[in-house]
């Protein structure tokens, strides 16, 4: 059996990336009109505690912000990696991790601090900034088009 070709590989991760990006988006969105409820309800286990209303709102921006990166990486870096997978392994887990970290740091938090939740932040940190140097990396070494309609 022979292994997958690189086009394969990247309309496999394409397709894992677009599935994860809107499922997260509409998760995290949905979270948002919960948050804004909350807060239109005057619902005081929301409104009272000031850390708790902190970990919500960063979990939803960045749930969102992080499923838009997603989204970005199905329709433009996922055709930088067509052999590599990683960086949409660690984008994904990026995605889930940040958001979910706050989340549940704001999960029967002890006075002033975040519950254990939070230690999913950091590793969420580090798996976005590896899959950004990945990318990153792979955008400068793309070959320059010296001929063709742009070409001055």
């Amino acid at each position: 059996m022979s292994s997958p070709t690189p086009t394969a590989i990247a309309a496999r991760e394409r397709r894992a990336s677009l599935r994860f990006g809107w499922t997260a988006l509409f998760a995290w969105a949905l979270a948002g009109v919960g948050l804004e409820t909350a807060h239109g309800f005057k619902w005081a286990p929301y409104l009272d505690d000031p850390l708790t209303r902190l970990l919500l709102t960063l979990a939803h921006a960045h749930g969102v912000g992080l499923a838009l990166v997603v989204l970005a990486h199905a329709a433009v870096g996922a055709p930088l990696h067509p052999e590599r997978r990683a960086p949409g392994h660690l984008l994904r887990a990026a995605a889930a991790f940040l958001p979910l970290g706050f989340a549940l740091g704001a999960i029967a938090h002890p006075e002033g601090d975040p519950s254990l939740g939070i230690l999913l932040v950091p590793l969420g940190a580090l798996a976005l900034l590896g899959a950004l140097a990945q990318l990153a990396a792979r955008a400068w070494r793309l070959p320059t088009r010296e001929s063709g309609p742009d070409a001055p």
